[in-house]
């Protein structure tokens, strides 16, 4: 079965409002156990607050966390993708957008989120799933061979005294 984007979204994505302060989204984050959060304004995405934009915008600027507001440095220019969508498809918008983290929408409808991490670890899933196959049929494959060459080698005195018999006429 070929991985999908929807096999992915665990639960939905947690969001604060965009006027929350940098120190309250921390907070969640370290409580809920998230690297992001989804920025809203009257429960409408409008963003995206990541580990990444604490460290970049807010720790490595020096700037207060407690009086500055998530919406002043979230994550504005969003990707999503369709839930139906393959994870190579997810893979390829990541690259072409060089962001981690896709939006996924069923219809208009916003279905959670999924990030790099969590195709990546799908696909090489799906990935070891065909290697044992392979390996399998190898293997397979190898033992008759083996027994093969085995019969042969067991008839081989058989078939020199055949040939000698043939020669000596």
């Amino acid at each position: 079965m070929a991985c999908k984007v929807d096999s992915l979204i665990h639960e939905a994505a947690v969001t604060l409002e965009e006027d929350a302060s940098v120190q309250r989204a921390a907070e969640l984050m370290t409580q809920r156990n998230v690297g992001s959060l989804l920025v809203t304004r009257n429960g409408e995405v409008r963003g995206l607050f990541t580990e990444r934009d604490l460290l970049h915008r807010v720790v490595g600027a020096q700037r207060d966390p407690h009086n500055l507001r998530i919406g002043d440095v979230c994550t504005r220019n969003l990707v999503s993708i369709s839930h139906d969508s393959s994870c190579g498809l997810a893979i390829e918008k990541m690259q072409a957008n060089l962001c981690r983290r896709l939006l996924v929408y069923r219809g208009q409808r916003l279905a959670g989120l999924i990030n790099l991490t969590d195709v990546a670890h799908a696909m090489a899933e799906r990935r070891r799933g065909k290697d044992f196959v392979v390996n399998a049929l190898g293997a397979i494959t190898l033992v008759v061979a083996i027994g093969v060459i085995a019969i042969l080698l067991f008839q081989l005195p058989d078939m020199l005294q055949v040939a000698e018999r043939v020669t000596a006429r």
